[in-house]
Parts: structure tokens; sequence; C-alpha cells
């Protein structure tokens, strides 16, 4: 039996084989999924041979974000598939779910608070159509929600590996091959469980750069990035180190093809030895009780300051 629940507009039903998918993502977002559905409903449809249908996964939200979806369905035209879950499970995991049910081979990833721009979809087709990357993406703007100002961009680099591996560089707005992601695994599942949510599509490209794939950069603003007190950003940075620490141990045969790279995933080689085993195998170990009971009894600034000097000092001591 389905842990979920889909039900399509006619316009949904009607649309077997689009173009494109577009995979948007609800959690909690009934003050902007409307703003979101409205981007996507604008976009320019020409070179689309199919057209193109939106698939939105709550992941089980408590306010009134699916009341608010299938109102927007009764009244659009626009082909809108709601899939709606039994249990809350994550972001990755409400992703991957969307990936599966979309019936098109190229996804474009939405998240419920951001928006996209009417040449976005046919921008992205063109882009992977003409090339064998494994995904593509164009320049995001930065917006505060509160007075739509720009905040600068993200996304706005060519896919380089060597940068990949130094930091987040690239968001989650993009398109990807449908059957090329679930041939990898999807998303990872576990950001939301054992570590924070937030760099899900992080770990995806690493993951696609790991196994050979490489993205296409579209040097074009495509998208819009809402930036407020919930945005997944705002989030990561007190976990950054362990999240470092994860990667290092799980794409070490990519970190290895770069060893010269004095930071790994944001992090300073010498300050990432002190979330791993050792300085130089960087073997991931999670953080133990003792480890805990040091930072409830110093504080945690003080334990993470102690321990960065340490680390410099075993650097010095075994370059």
């Amino acid at each position: 039996m389905n842990s979920w629940k889909l039900v399509a507009n006619q316009a949904g039903q009607d649309c077997v084989q689009p173009t494109v998918s577009v995979v948007v993502s609800l959690y909690n977002y009934s003050a902007y999924i409307r703003s979101c559905l409205d981007s996507v409903s604008v976009s320019k449809t020409h070179g689309l041979p199919g057209g193109f249908e939106v698939v939105v996964v709550d992941d089980r939200s408590t306010d009134d974000s699916v009341k608010v979806v299938e109102q927007y369905m009764a009244a659009s035209p626009m082909p809108i598939r709601l899939v709606t879950k039994q249990a809350n499970s994550g972001l990755a995991d409400t992703r991957n779910l969307g990936l599966v049910l979309a019936r098109a081979s190229l996804v474009f990833i939405l998240d419920a608070d951001n928006e996209i721009r009417p040449d976005c979809l046919r921008e992205h087709y063109l882009a992977l159509v003409k090339s064998d990357h494994a995904m593509a993406y164009g320049i995001i703007n930065r917006f505060d929600n509160a007075t739509r100002a720009s905040l600068g961009t993200l996304s706005d680099c060519g896919w380089e590996t060597n940068r990949l591996l130094g930091g987040p560089c690239i968001d989650a707005m993009a398109m990807i091959r449908r059957e090329t992601v679930l041939h990898h695994g999807g998303y990872s599942t576990e950001y939301g469980s054992f570590l924070p949510q937030g760099w899900e599509d992080y770990d995806l490209w690493l993951k696609l750069a790991q196994a050979g794939h490489s993205g296409i950069f579209i040097s074009k603003v495509l998208s819009d990035y809402r930036v407020h007190g919930q945005s997944m950003l705002q989030k990561l940075t007190p976990y950054q180190g362990r999240l470092a620490a994860h990667f290092t141990r799980k794409f070490l045969p990519l970190v290895a093809r770069h060893a010269d790279l004095p930071v790994l995933f944001g992090i300073p080689r010498q300050e990432l030895a002190v979330y791993c085993a050792e300085g130089r195998g960087m073997q991931f170990q999670f953080e133990k009780r003792p480890a805990r009971f040091i930072h409830r009894v110093l504080g945690q600034k003080f334990s993470h300051s102690l321990c960065k000097r340490l680390a410099a000092l075993y650097c010095w001591l075994h370059p």
C-alpha cells in the first residue's frame, strides 16, 4: 500500500507525455507556494514539444499548504499533480518520490518558497538536449522576502570539480536527467536523520562528479531564491564542519584525486582534521559522548576554538 496519495487536475490527467517535469517540494510553505506556482505558470513552452507538468510533493505539512495547492489546481489550466505523503520523511525522500512519479525524462527541482522565470524551463531543456551532461543550471538571483530587493546571486560559476570540492557553489534549482540520478540512488536520505537538511543537492552533485558525470552552466539569471528566516542555507553554518567530515568519508575517491586543494567542502584542511579521526586519512567519526560532555562543560564555541588550535598544532608537527 502506498504511503502517499496522488491527485491531478484535468490538465494534469491529460498531459501524459510532458517534455519536462517540475518537481516542487512542499513543507509548511503555504505563504509561498502560490507565488511559486504562479512563476511556473507563465513559463514559455515554445521549444518544449510536450510541454511541462508540475508535480507538487507535500511532506505532510501541518499548515494550509495542501489546501492552497488544491485550490490552485481547481482554478489553473496548468498540468498539476499533487502528491500528499502520510508521514513526514524529509526533503531528500520528498524529492526522490517526485523523481519516481515524474513522467518526463528531464526534471527541474524547485522548492516551494522559490520562483523561476519565464525562460527557465526552456533554457535548461535546450542546454541538456544538445549535450550529454547529467544536469543543467543557471544563475539564481537571491532576493529579500520582505522587500524583494536583490541580495546577490547563487550558482554563478561554471562546473569545475575543483571548485565543487571546495564548497557548495551550485544550488538545488537545476534540471537533471531523471534516469541518471535515479541510477545513482537519487538524493541521499541521511540528511534530516542524523545530519541536518540543506546539502542534499550538494551531495548529489558530488555523487554525480564522483561517477564521472558533469553539469552544464547557463550564464543567465533564470530563477529566484527567497531569503527568509526559514531558508535552508540560513541553518547550516553551525554544522558545516560535521557535514564536511561526512563528505570527506563518503567521497574519499574524489577527494584523493584532488589532494592539492587547501579547502574541502568549505572547510580548510587543517580545520577539517578536527572533525576526522586522523589528519591524513580523513576518516570520519561521529561525535562521541565524551566530546559532547566536553562541549557541555566548556561550551561549544570554546571547545571548537580549542580543537582548531590542536588541529593546527597537529598539522604543523605532522605536515
